[in-house]
């Protein structure tokens, strides 16, 4: 059985400079891994490994597909916006206030 560390390990090694992400299902994450099961923490933990390397390892929320993706080419929210074809309507963004109930 591999833990998380040596998964994030092997992923980094495979798929580091893979630019679009790569998806897995959860029964190839338990072939890969030789884990009959995992719990979320298995998931935290080698998206925290990766993490290091610009690389987010997330899941659905059933768990059931499993995405790679490379995070450190995003860019800041406010360029996305000001890139976009109607940049007036960046004056109009307020900050996004809590609901009282």
């Amino acid at each position: 059985m591999v833990s998380a560390k040596e998964f994030a390990t092997w992923l980094k090694d495979k798929f580091l400079n893979e630019r679009q992400g790569v998806t897995f299902t959860r029964r190839d994450i338990n072939k890969l891994t030789g884990r009959q099961g995992f719990s979320l923490s298995f998931v935290n933990d080698t998206h925290y490994e990766l993490m290091r390397y610009g690389l987010a390892f997330v899941t659905d929320t059933a768990r059931e597909n499993f995405y790679l993706l490379p995070v450190s080419g995003s860019k800041n929210w406010r360029s996305a916006i000001d890139a976009q074809f109607e940049r007036e309507m960046f004056s109009n963004i307020y900050p996004i206030e809590r609901s009282s109930g």
